[in-house]
């Protein structure tokens, strides 16, 4: 389970999507305009197998996708715990006010499909990243030399996350058939899913953000978790062709472990002045399932319309649970809050408590030539993470996120291009009013939170 073979450590490598830009940490920006669930393209080995009894020939292609990642997080004085002692009055900015991220991302695509078996039938495999995130928060240089409070130039952020990524990586194997006519398809595929945590924070053995204890030495420690496992998820799919010009599809995409997944590893805690310490443990969560609908219109000679439309039920996401291994199912059962009933196996609960997301895009592409087509879109995305459980670690909001991009055929070779943006809404939290106790508490983020995301997708396909 925790082991990584080094092929999956290479895409394990690449894999650093942008958080949070398709709902909840969704990260399936990749086939740009053609990315849905009509899509016949090499993606719908991922978006709905069915697509793949409607390509034509042999093909592979790889796709990368390269951001810039901009967050601002100005973290509100009234979220501290215990201003005035555990986090002295002359030491309130060490512990609230500005944070601030710039990262670049890249993730791969690659996949192969055939049709060269058997009429109608459509074969193919793929490795992509539905699901990830990461985020390094930039250092706090006012506090580089702080020895009183040292901790705090890894930002106002660090309670949340200092550093940390969150990713599964899917392997999928698919297949589509059609009927003679081609009017209807259906396809199923098998994705083995290969998950890992990695996360360093700022942690109290309390779970508050005091920055110091009663006789004034340091409080403040770190946090560093590290775990993966290896789940298996299934794809769903039907095409239906309602005129020769027009196509849609209908895809089920199951959660990852179809449920609950467990992530095997260690957590390694330094509390204040006190050595560190590493044990084993296991991380419980559930990932969304997703139900994906799309259509394609080709209006004219040249211009062909896109519309489509994802449902992802992270309402499943509801807390992040970390136990000692071995513990009873019951041991991370959480109520409407994300909140568990403490035991003994419990190490730590991250209540998260997410929302159902909805996404809505629309698009068209227009042929220049024989050669060269251009496209475009628009994408309304909705947000999965209540104020009451947003952070640093894991940012999301309602988002527009619009995209143009370009496709260039010659011979036997397509080159894509897609350049968009992920436009956030600015969101703002209040402190709680009530804090959560024992091992469900967490250090309050309340705040303000700025993000956004410039993208490039670049992508090279062959028909052989």
């Amino acid at each position: 389970m925790r082991s990584i073979t080094p092929v999956s450590t290479v895409f394990l490598l690449l894999a650093t999507p942008a958080l949070a830009h398709a709902g909840g940490f969704g990260a399936t920006r990749f086939g740009g305009e053609d990315g849905h669930a009509a899509t016949n393209d090499p993606t719908a080995t991922y978006f709905n197998p069915a697509g793949l009894a409607y390509t034509e020939g042999t093909q592979a292609y790889i796709e990368g996708f390269f951001a810039q990642r901009r967050v601002t997080y100005n973290r509100d004085p009234a979220a501290i715990d215990n201003p005035g002692t555990g986090t002295p009055t002359d030491a309130t900015n060490r512990n609230s006010g500005e944070a601030t991220l710039s990262n670049p991302l890249a993730s791969p695509f690659v996949g192969f499909v055939t049709n060269g078996f058997l009429p109608g039938l459509g074969v193919g495999v793929s490795v992509s990243v539905p699901f990830g995130g990461q985020a390094s928060w930039d250092k706090d240089s006012r506090f580089s030399n702080d020895a009183t409070y040292p901790g705090a130039v890894d930002s106002s952020a660090r309670w949340a996350s200092i550093e940390g990524t969150q990713r599964s990586l899917y392997y999928t194997l698919g297949a589509g058939w059609r009927t003679r006519d081609g009017r209807f398809g259906v396809g199923a595929a098998l994705n083995v899913v290969q998950s890992d945590i990695s996360l360093v924070r700022a942690r109290n053995v309390d779970g508050t953000d005091d920055l110091v204890r009663a006789n004034g030495s340091i409080a403040e420690g770190r946090s560093l978790l590290e775990v993966n496992g290896i789940d298996l998820s299934a794809t769903l799919g039907v095409m239906w062709k309602p005129t020769p010009c027009s196509r849609v599809g209908l895809s089920y995409h199951s959660q990852p472990g179809f449920g609950e997944m467990t992530l095997s590893g260690t957590l390694t805690n330094q509390f204040g002045d006190s050595p560190p310490a590493a044990s084993d443990v296991e991380l419980r969560q559930e990932l969304p399932d997703i139900v994906r609908l799309a259509g394609v219109w080709r209006a004219a000679a040249k211009v062909v319309l896109h519309a489509s439309l994802d449902t992802q039920r992270w309402s499943q996401f509801k807390n992040q649970c970390i136990v000692t291994p071995g513990a009873p199912q019951s041991a991370c059962e959480p109520d409407q809050d994300g909140m568990v009933v403490e035991t003994s196996p419990l190490v730590v609960n991250i209540p998260r408590a997410w929302k159902d997301v909805y996404g809505v895009r629309v698009g068209a592409s227009y042929d220049v030539s024989e050669t060269l087509t251009i496209n475009g879109g628009v994408l309304y995305d909705t947000n999965g993470v209540p104020d009451a459980t947003l952070d640093p670690a894991l940012i999301d909001a309602d988002k527009v996120v619009p995209q143009l991009g370009a496709r260039f055929r010659s011979g036997k070779i397509i080159v894509n291009g897609t350049l968009g943006h992920v436009f956030y809404f600015d969101r703002t939290t209040a402190a709680r009013t009530v804090d959560p106790s024992g091992k469900n508490r967490n250090p309050d983020m309340a705040g303000d939170y700025s993000t956004g995301i410039l993208y490039l997708l670049l992508g090279v396909g062959v028909a052989m």
